[in-house]
């Protein structure tokens, strides 16, 4: 008989049994059982998970054939990890766990490769095949992303989300009326056509939402800065080139895609909180 193989963002999971204690790469939580088949593990980049953690894999896995595939969808997603890890050669005083693999890192001096940024340990034989994700906690990303009703196996299924291309599309093929006079695209975004969802994060300069559109159901997420706040600081200019930043910023790994930005002339409030 065949062994089932589960496919999650290019991994190609298949329960396997573990012949050594290991650790999952998703959670980083014991994964238990001595007889059976404790865990899931990717038939192609080696890493270990639970089998209730497969599912919940955000980063797409880093095999030489999907390589090609990835860097051609990178111009058509709108979500996206790719902050390199700082690997260099560390000596562990104590047992330590692969974080990739999920094995002990055997060995008395130069056991495995550690990040200098977000500390993740690792086999030196597993570098090439770990995830771009530094500093990203994967476990809580996809806990985030199921309180907004998207699966991390598959990121667009509930969220409709959108590329840049479909917009450009749209905005070409805005139909025109009887008298042969065209109507404004569907893609133009005003506050009216966003139905505000929750607060993602707020800091000294603003904050960021996420909303959706209410017609197509099309996800984004919104930077709202306060005009008062702006001008008692100084600070247009600043706000001026980080939009031209973020319109210039096309495929780039480490900043967001800008797609549109309005201003109110007045006051708009999810809660009682009022912001521009």
């Amino acid at each position: 008989m065949r062994r089932r193989v589960h496919q999650v963002n290019g991994h190609k999971f298949m329960a396997t049994y573990l012949r050594q204690p290991t650790y999952c790469s998703h959670c980083r939580e014991f994964i238990w059982g001595v007889f059976g088949k404790q865990g899931y593990q990717c038939q192609v980049c080696t890493c270990v998970v639970h089998k209730r953690c497969h599912h919940l894999i955000v980063t797409a896995c880093t095999c030489q054939k999907n390589s090609k595939k990835a860097d051609i969808k990178i111009s058509e997603q709108r979500f996206g990890i790719n902050i390199p890890h700082k690997f260099r050669i560390h000596n562990y005083k104590v047992p330590t766990f692969c974080d990739h693999c999920g094995s002990l890192l055997w060995g008395i001096m130069r056991q495995g490769l550690q990040c200098k940024m977000c500390k993740i340990n690792v086999h030196i034989r597993c570098e090439a095949n770990v995830a771009p994700n530094c500093g990203v906690n994967a476990a809580e990303l996809a806990k985030t992303l199921a309180c907004m009703g998207l699966q991390p196996a598959n990121i667009s299924p509930n969220g409709k989300l959108v590329s840049r291309s479909t917009l450009r599309r749209q905005k070409k093929e805005s139909s025109t009326d009887e008298n042969g006079v065209a109507e404004v695209s569907a893609s133009r975004l005003k506050i009216e056509d966003l139905i505000f969802i929750r607060v993602l994060g707020k800091g000294s300069f603003g904050k960021v939402m996420l909303a959706k559109t209410k017609e197509t159901g099309y996800l984004y997420a919104i930077k709202v800065l306060k005009k008062d706040v702006i001008l008692q600081d100084d600070d247009v200019e600043c706000t001026m080139t980080e939009k031209r930043i973020l319109a210039l910023a096309r495929n780039h790994p480490f900043l967001t895609q800008l797609f549109c930005c309005f201003q109110t002339p007045v006051s708009i409030s999810r809660d009682s909180s009022g912001c521009n």
